[in-house]
């Protein structure tokens, strides 16, 4: 563990199949860094993964969008708390909503005020990735200033399908620590 001075992470967390990963990351962030390490997760993210479960690999789990706990929660907070941003899983839907500067949910208006480095690390399937639509919100969330990793592709089992299929996908966890790191000193 890192002697730097600690630092507070963000995780913002969307609904994705690849949420299930989700608790080695934050384990090896905790390993590995020197930090108070906070998940921020949408709606969506709500229904792939517990956010009670979530707990128990952060300090801190903000999730629901009901402003009965925003004196604590509410987004410039969010924002004046933390150092930095990573976007794990980041679906279209959420690269979209901030690529054309909406804000729909609690996580996108923390991306949108966010004053430190923002990291995107999309997942979404294969033909999505490649879609017009989809490499344009990409370009205008560089242009935009924030950083969209590109993604590792993968081959899983596809029950539905009955067969391997190949999806972009999160980095290795030594990439995306080294990566935070970066970052963050």
């Amino acid at each position: 563990m890192s002697n730097e001075s600690k630092k507070n992470i963000l995780i913002g967390v969307t609904g994705s199949v690849d949420i299930t990963l989700l608790p080695r990351y934050l384990m090896a962030i905790k390993e590995n860094i020197n930090c108070t390490l906070t998940v921020l997760m949408t709606p969506n993210a709500e229904l792939f993964f517990p956010a009670e479960t979530l707990a128990l690999y952060a300090d801190r789990v903000i999730y629901g969008e009901k402003t009965a706990g925003w004196s604590t929660d509410k987004p410039s907070r969010i924002v004046a708390d933390h150092d930095l941003l990573a976007v794990l899983p980041a679906t279209a839907n959420t690269l979209s909503s901030v690529a054309q500067g909406a804000a729909p949910n609690r996580l996108t208006t923390v991306i949108l005020a966010a004053n430190f480095p923002v990291l995107f690390f999309p997942v979404m399937g294969a033909i999505m990735w490649e879609k017009s639509a989809v490499r344009r919100n990409i370009q205008q969330l560089w242009n935009d200033g924030y950083e969209v990793v590109e993604p590792v592709w993968h081959e899983n089992y596809d029950a539905s399908l009955q067969r391997l299929v190949g999806h972009p996908s999160l980095p290795t966890i030594e990439g995306f620590i080294e990566l935070l790191k970066s970052k963050l000193y």
